[in-house]
This record gives structure tokens, sequence and C-alpha cells, in this order.
């Protein structure tokens, strides 16, 4: 997941982010970042709605440094393991055309 800065603060003083992909008219994809009491990250898929839940601990220093990304590895089973990622997202070095970047967050390399 990366996160503007309005998705970053919006997570801070609401607890929560929520967005949708629509994948045509009856079918979509909601995904959701909550700041939890858990002490580690978790997640949940139910009802086409995928939920990463992160510890309140570890989500408001980062969102109030300069540390640009949280990563987890998270063992679902004995064969399976999920890779968390939650980034901010930053301008990109070479402007593009039709690109609005007016909220993300400025690029430490320019």
């Amino acid at each position: 997941m990366r996160l503007t800065q309005t998705e970053v603060g919006n997570l801070v003083h609401l607890g929560r982010i929520l967005e949708t992909t629509q994948f045509g008219p009856n079918s979509r994809l909601v995904y959701e970042l909550v700041i939890s009491k858990n002490s580690e990250i978790a997640v949940d898929f139910q009802d086409k709605k995928i939920s990463v839940l992160l510890p309140k601990k570890i989500g408001e220093p980062w969102a109030n440094s300069s540390e640009v990304s949280i990563r987890q590895d998270i063992q679902m089973d004995e064969k399976c393991k999920l890779s968390v990622l939650i980034e901010k997202d930053f301008k990109c070095q070479t402007k593009r055309a039709g690109e609005n970047e007016a909220d993300m967050f400025p690029n430490p390399h320019c």
C-alpha cells in the first residue's frame, strides 16, 4: 500500500483509510488499513475486502517521522507467507503528463 500525505494523516486522525477498485458493474475489491490495538501487523480477507491491521504503536510513530516504509512478513500457514509493505508515496523524479502529484510526499532524491 502506498499512501499520500492526506491518507497518512487520515490514518492517524481517523484510525482507518479505505479504497475500492472496481472490476466491472458488479465486482469490486475493497481494501483498508486500520490502526489497531494488536501488538503485530495482521491481515484479514472476507467478503472481497482486504484489511490490514496496523498496531498503533507502529503506525503513529511511522506517520510522524521521515521513515518511508513498514514491512513485515506474516506466516499464514506452514506453506504460505504474506509480505505486507506500507509506504509513503513520493513524487516521481521525472514529471509525467497528466499525473497529479500534489498530495504525494516530497521526493528526497530531488
